[in-house]
């Protein structure tokens, strides 16, 4: 599951991990990403230029908005299972939050690299691909977003192979504010008001 996440980093700190691509005005300090926002996406079809995407699917039997794909699934489910082998799309980021019960947690890479969920698009709209929480999400959820480091990008657009064991991420809870949609700003990540020992929690069975 993954219903935000940031993308803190700048078009220039970007274009020092990743070299020459063009990018879009959406590097600029986002705290508190959304679904129905404009997110940048990277596609298969395009791997050397980064667009402009709303995130989420239309759901046809509702008005609902379809944020995640179950990756387990994709070809059983009509609404994705003819974009896998040409729609596949990465969509960038620099940590995400899930939530136990109402407190939430930011994750991210050990050093705070900048790295992709795995995606799939349809005309300017996009979703991620989700699997089994793995021991990163250390028992808050049993659902986690497909990570791809940023030197695995390649790979992932030329053939849908994400890593079986992605790189370890970092957990801590933080503030409620990123709860609401309007706060968008460097408070999302403050400490919670009671920092809680994560190892308390046992991984996902």
């Amino acid at each position: 599951m993954c219903g935000r996440f940031t993308q803190t980093k700048s078009q220039k700190e970007v274009l020092e991990q990743l070299g020459d691509i063009e990018l879009p005005p959406l590097f600029h300090g986002r705290y508190n990403i959304a679904p129905s926002q404009t997110v940048a996406v990277i596609r298969s079809n395009e791997p050397e230029r980064a667009d402009e995407s709303i995130w989420g699917f239309q759901n046809p039997k509702s008005t609902s908005v379809v944020i995640n794909a179950r990756s387990e699934t994709l070809a059983e489910r009509p609404l994705f299972k003819d974009l896998l082998a040409t729609h596949r799309c990465l969509i960038p980021a620099d940590g995400f939050y899930e939530w136990k019960g109402k407190q939430p947690y930011y994750f991210q890479f050990p050093k705070k690299q900048l790295f992709a969920f795995a995606g799939l698009w349809r005309n300017d709209r996009c979703v991620i691909l989700t699997r089994a929480a793995d021991a990163n999400m250390q028992g808050i959820h049993h659902r986690m977003p497909i990570l791809i480091p940023s030197n695995h990008w390649s790979r992932y657009l030329e053939n849908f192979h994400p890593l079986e064991n992605p790189p370890a991420l970092t957990a801590r809870p933080v503030s409620c504010r990123v709860n609401k949609v309007a706060n968008d700003n460097p408070s999302c990540l403050d400490p919670a008001d009671e920092q809680i020992d994560l190892s308390l929690f046992p991984a996902e069975q």
